[in-house]
């Protein structure tokens, strides 16, 4: 089996899945092929194909099932915080915000996919931070540290108007880390929101300076709450490879333009 699933490195490149349906690329298209290839998918020494450096507009939990255990470097997810909110003035809502639950959820779901000794950082707000917390010492993670992202500027509320985020550092085992100065509070800059801007947009250099420190060049980044894109474009920026998801069709087509923009500049060096 182990050479069959060399053998067919290539083809599994080539292959993609839609709707749960293969459909075969170019390489090879004889009955042999499909065969072996159906006999790798049931043997599950490879699943239907999630490729690299591509977001995908899909559940997030179903493109999970199709990424092999132990295979992703590093994880950083901005869930719906669960508190049933629109945000800012023009009211924008998020999909799966009624309720915390979709969180659990998926640090059940994406824990195995995540190599040992690896990192997964977790965007949240100080209702649920704690439930958060629990539950991952519960099923398995190691609760490692609790960043706080300082704004420079006021959020809406009555009586207390929030000014910080909270993100979750959990690890599957012991990770280790690149910088020796990293620091638990990080300041954002300003992030310019207009009617089209998606309403949790992270700023750029946060999301940068996290990926610098838990993941290598070339190692892989998962992130199955993509909204604006920002892991992808700073991962692309880094040279880390990224998958992910994005639910809402009105985020995915607005970002996913401005990924494809960004991958398709020409390199000057």
């Amino acid at each position: 089996m182990k050479k069959l699933e060399l053998k067919f490195n290539a083809v599994h490149q080539k292959w993609s899945a839609v709707a749960g349906e293969e459909r075969l690329g170019l390489f090879d298209t004889t009955d042999s092929a499909r065969k072996h290839y159906k006999e790798l998918l049931e043997s599950r020494v490879i699943k239907d194909p999630v490729e690299i450096n591509k977001v995908y507009q899909m559940d997030c939990f179903q493109h999970l099932k199709r990424i092999k255990d132990d295979s992703v470097d590093l994880v950083v997810v901005d869930p719906p915080y669960g508190d049933n909110f629109t945000y800012g003035r023009g009211n924008k809502s998020i999909i799966n915000n009624e309720d915390e639950s979709i969180n659990y959820k998926y640090l059940d779901a994406v824990y195995p996919k995540l190599k040992n000794n690896k990192s997964l950082y977790l965007f949240t707000n100080h209702k649920f931070v704690d439930l958060l917390k629990h539950h991952a010492i519960d099923t398995g993670w190691n609760y490692r540290m609790l960043i706080v992202l300082v704004k420079n500027n006021l959020g809406l509320g009555y009586g207390f108007r929030n000014q910080h985020e909270l993100c979750l550092v959990l690890e599957k085992g012991k990770a280790t880390y690149n910088s020796k100065s990293f620091s638990n509070v990080l300041k954002m800059k300003h992030v310019e929101h207009d009617n089209d801007s998606h309403p949790h947009q992270k700023e750029w250099d946060v999301i940068r300076k996290i990926i610098l420190h838990s993941s290598e060049k070339g190692d892989v980044v998962l992130d199955n709450f993509m909204g604006s894109f920002t892991t992808a474009k700073a991962c692309f920026e880094e040279g880390r490879m990224f998958m992910g998801t994005e639910l809402d069709p009105k985020w995915y087509d607005k970002y996913q333009k401005e990924l494809e923009a960004l991958m398709n500049q020409p390199k000057l060096f």
